[in-house]
C-alpha cells in the first residue's frame, strides 16, 4: 500500500501528497520495523515482552530471508505496538552538585543494549507522530487517545525514562500466523498488488490484540 488513505496522482494545481506519513517518516518507520523484527526474533533480549511471539509465528519469521524481511518492514504501519504505562514517569532529580559529580551510568551492551536503543527510538518516533496528528499516531502505532495525550505531555527526559519501562514495546499480532504468512508471501513475490492487499488486511486488524480479540475497555479506540 503506497499510502493511507489512497493518494490522488499529481495533476495541474494539485500538490503531491504522501498519505499519513511524509517520505522521511516512512523511511524511519521501515527502519524501526526492520530493527524490531531482527531484535525480537533473535532472542537477544530474553524475557523482554517485546520478544513474546507465538512459537509458530517466530519459527516462520525467522526463516524469512533478508530482502523479503526488508520489504515486509516497509509496511505503512508499525509491526510492533507501543504500550505506555498508565502513569507518567518521574523526571530525573536535578543535581545539587556539578555535572562532573553525577554518577556515570552503567554501560549496557549486547542484545539488551540494542533493545534499549530501539525502545528509545520507538518512543521518540511515536512522539513525532503524536505531534503530527492523532490519525497518523492511531493508524501507524495504534495509539489510543489516552496514550497520545500521555506522550504529548512528556518532556524529553520523561520520554527517555518511559522508553526504559519493561514491556513498552511488544509485537503486533504475535500469534496471527495467517496475517504474517500473507505479508511474507506478498513481500517474497515483490508484488505491488499483493502487498497492497496484505497492508489492507493489516489495517483491518488494527485494534486487535494478541489472540485476535478486540481491545478491552482500557484500550477503547477513539471515534473518527
Amino acid at each position: 500500500m503506497g499510502a493511507l488513505p489512497s493518494d490522488p496522482g499529481p495533476g495541474t494545481g494539485i500538490p503531491v501528497r504522501y498519505g499519513l506519513l511524509p517520505p522521511a517518516l516512512r523511511r524511519d518507520l521501515a527502519d524501526l520495523n526492520s530493527q524490531f523484527l531482527d531484535l525480537s526474533l533473535t532472542g537477544e533480549a530474553p524475557g523482554e515482552p517485546g520478544c513474546n511471539w507465538a512459537e509458530p509465528v517466530r519459527l516462520r519469521l525467522r526463516e524469512v530471508d533478508r530482502p523479503t524481511r526488508t520489504r515486509m518492514a516497509a509496511a505503512p504501519f508499525a509491526l510492533f505496538r507501543l504500550v505506555p504505562p498508565a502513569t507518567v514517569p518521574r523526571s530525573p532529580v536535578a543535581p545539587t552538585h556539578g555535572v562532573a559529580d553525577l554518577p556515570v551510568p552503567a554501560l549496557v551492551t549486547g542484545g539488551q543494549g540494542r533493545w534499549m536503543s530501539f525502545t528509545h527510538q520507538a518512543a521518540f518516533f511515536a512522539r513525532r507522530l503524536v505531534d503530527g496528528g492523532a490519525l497518523a499516531a492511531n493508524v501507524v502505532l495504534d495509539l489510543t487517545a489516552e496514550a497520545q495525550s500521555l506522550l504529548a505531555a512528556l518532556c524529553p527526559s520523561q520520554l527517555a525514562t518511559l522508553a526504559t519501562q519493561p514491556g513498552i514495546v511488544r509485537p503486533r499480532w504475535p500469534d496471527h500466523l495467517r496475517f504474517w504468512e500473507m505479508l511474507e508471501a506478498a513481500a517474497r513475490g515483490d508484488s505491488v498488488e499483493a502487498l497492497q492487499w496484505a497492508h489492507c488486511v493489516g489495517v483491518c486488524l488494527l485494534g486487535i490484540d494478541g489472540r485476535g480479540t478486540p481491545p478491552g475497555p482500557g484500550r477503547r479506540r477513539p471515534r473518527r
